[in-house]
């Protein structure tokens, strides 16, 4: 199922599908904290995303699992803020705090979705390259591209000390607070060290100051259609919901 997802190819320029989600997140910004319906209604872009890719819902939730508890937090602040009445349904009444927490939560999860859809679908060598056409400084995306290649050993140093903590833990005695600050900080030592054999290695190999990015991807006809397109449909849904 992962190769099927890859093997999906969007239907418009890698610059173009960049423009679309920001647009798309920016009418989902401006749908106002009590509007719950209209938030829902744009819930419609990543589901149509995920249905025409094929991609599996079970790993979009997993993935949205990981972040929820962050939303809920943004979230609930707003139940004590605002406690006047709402809505009235079925003989309960909804305070306004519970109903701009919903449309918080709402925009929060669709444009993750939408984010991690589009991720999914566009690699990120291809998602760097997308942004350095659309003007980005190039120290900038280098930075961006470099990062996230380090986020891989950093990734794989934190599982080794991890390992080697649970081997030599038991009865829980080593998983306390001082002890997990000292493996934090053996964890950067560590990733610091190889990160620098590995942009020695880089230089040895004639690396200066920028990655190798294309910046002549051009819109076709095609892309631009489908912004201006998507742009009304999107205007349209914001005016009627």
């Amino acid at each position: 199922m992962e190769h099927e997802t890859r093997q999906f190819r969007l239907p418009v320029g890698d610059g173009a599908a960049i423009i679309l989600l920001t647009l798309y997140t920016l009418f989902v910004i401006s749908v106002p904290k009590y509007d719950l319906a209209g938030a829902i209604v744009f819930a419609a872009f990543p589901l149509l995303m995920a249905t025409a890719g094929k991609f599996p819902l079970l790993k979009l939730i997993k993935r949205i699992t990981i972040v929820s508890p962050f939303i809920l937090f943004m979230a609930a602040g707003n139940l004590f803020l605002d406690r006047s009445p709402a809505l009235f349904v079925a003989g309960y009444t909804a305070t306004g705090g519970m109903v701009s927490a919903s449309v918080i939560a709402v925009k929060s999860l669709i444009t993750i979705s939408s984010l991690l859809l589009l991720i999914e679908y566009l690699p990120f060598h291809r998602f760097g390259s997308a942004i350095r056409s659309l003007g980005v400084p190039e120290v900038f995306v280098t930075q961006l591209l470099l990062v996230y290649r380090f986020s891989f050993l950093l990734t794989e140093e934190a599982a080794m000390i991890q390992k080697a903590r649970d081997l030599r833990s038991f009865a829980n005695r080593g998983r306390g607070l001082i002890v997990t600050a000292k493996l934090i900080g053996s964890l950067l030592i560590r990733t610091t060290s190889k990160a620098e054999n590995i942009y020695m290695a880089m230089s040895a190999r004639g690396f200066h100051t920028g990655l190798a990015a294309s910046r002549d991807i051009a819109f076709k006809s095609r892309d631009i259609v489908t912004i201006t397109v998507s742009g009304v449909l999107f205007l349209l849904v914001r005016s009627l919901f």
